[in-house]
């Protein structure tokens, strides 16, 4: 006798999610927009905040690598003050109002092996982005921060719609081995500029 397996058809929104343009962000980058889209980043112990406006549905994401900041505008977005600063100004410049603007963050997982030089800046990432949004007086409504993985996170800018999927271990390995690389080329890059042009921390 042969079995049968039924199969699962999607659903309407599936299909709309499906159909939807998409943006992949990488670490530096960010994304705002005002029309349906879903942005797609990888996170180790980056950080990604999806910021929302719920009075003009204009929202965007970004995707930082380390607290701080820089007056490299090579480097910027990569630091969280300017990553943050930067995503809020854009979304301001589509007619978002500064005072509406919720958050949702994701990311700073510690995934670095123990005695690793990075192994602590997952946290550091989280307790920076909860500083800067509280003292920017933007509520965060919800959050998956810290733990042992990483996560693939897509996020609807339009509807302020998060969907969160923890990486398998081979791809929290790739995750973690592209961190320590790019990390190194960021401190190489910091190290063979001029000092005025840095802002330490």
């Amino acid at each position: 006798m042969i079995g049968h397996r039924s199969l699962k058809l999607p659903t309407m929104k599936e299909k709309h999610l499906h159909q939807l343009h998409h943006v992949t962000l990488h670490i530096g980058d960010l994304h705002v927009s005002q029309v349906p889209v879903k942005i797609k980043t990888i996170l180790g112990s980056c950080i990604a905040a999806c910021l929302f406006d719920p009075v003009t549905r204009i929202g965007g994401m970004n995707h930082f690598l380390l607290p701080g900041d820089t007056e490299d505008p090579e480097l910027s977005t990569r630091y969280g003050v300017n990553a943050m600063e930067v995503l809020i100004n854009d979304m301001m410049k589509l007619g978002a109002r500064r005072a509406s603007i919720q958050a949702k963050i994701f990311g700073g997982g510690d995934i670095f092996r123990s005695g690793h030089p990075y192994m602590m800046v997952g946290e550091k990432n989280i307790r920076f982005v909860h500083g800067f949004l509280e003292t920017e007086s933007i509520p965060v409504i919800t959050s998956r921060v810290g733990g042992k993985q990483g996560l693939m996170v897509v996020y609807l800018p339009h509807t302020f719609e998060v969907f969160v999927k923890s990486l398998t271990t081979e791809r929290f390995s790739s995750t973690e081995d592209r961190e320590i690389t790019y990390r190194g080329k960021l401190t190489h890059e910091l190290n063979n500029k001029p000092s005025d042009n840095i802002t330490f921390f």
